[in-house]
């Protein structure tokens, strides 16, 4: 508890336990100051949490139906909402793609759903991933690329598509591949601080912004994405 107390700059909650006990202490605190607690000792215990109590955690709030798990991103536990298993399933997949863009994947991930949401960051985040996929395969000698440079080369190119057998005339699969990217890009409204149009990430904006950044990450990664 003094660790925590030093790295959270808080009141001294290790002098209250030591006078009052655990009961007390815990009784007179806010829930999310509890929850702030519990993801610093998640945290804290991680590498050397040898005994699997981060694994009993886990289990009682899955087992209480606790809107929060105890999640690992990059090497490093903490706490985050729970989503459905398929949505993990998928992002865990998208945040093991080698390189920056798992990483970065990662960190939009934790920014978004963890006990201390930063949509901005989550937005930003979610963009560098998918240019992590995105770059390399269509701007690659481009030192000065980005998301909406490489959309430009994929819209002249007009052959970036979905490994389908059958297109629709209407939706070709190409569209639904520019259509994803362009609105991560344009989704963005915190990109250009100073400006009229600068508005920060809203969560649900943010929510939005990682879940279709792990689709593309995906596609781009396995080759479901390519020139055809």
């Amino acid at each position: 508890m003094r660790r925590y107390d030093l790295a959270a700059r808080s009141q001294p909650l290790a002098e209250m336990l030591s006078f009052h006990g655990g009961r007390t202490l815990f009784d007179s605190l806010e829930d999310d100051q509890i929850l702030r607690i519990i993801d610093w000792v998640v945290m804290d215990r991680g590498p050397r949490d040898v005994l699997g109590k981060t694994a009993a955690l886990e289990k009682i709030l899955r087992d209480g139906g606790s809107s929060w798990k105890v999640g690992v991103r990059n090497g490093t536990p903490g706490l985050e909402d729970r989503v459905p298993l398929g949505v993990q399933d998928a992002a865990d997949q998208a945040m093991s793609t080698p390189g920056d863009a798992g990483r970065l994947l990662s960190e939009a991930w934790q920014a978004v759903y963890g006990i201390n949401p930063q949509p901005d960051l989550g937005y930003r985040k979610s963009i560098e991933a998918v240019e992590a996929v995105v770059i390399p395969q269509v701007m690659k000698n481009d030192a000065t690329a980005t998301l909406g440079k490489a959309i430009g080369q994929m819209r002249a190119q007009g052959d970036w598509k979905l490994p389908f057998v059958k297109e629709h005339s209407q939706n070709p699969s190409q569209d639904v591949v520019l259509g994803m990217l362009q609105a991560l890009w344009s989704g963005h409204s915190d990109r250009h601080p100073g400006t009229a149009v600068y508005v920060l990430s809203s969560q649900e904006a943010a929510e939005a912004a990682v879940s279709i950044a792990v689709s593309l990450v995906n596609l781009f990664a396995s080759g479901g994405i390519a020139r055809r």
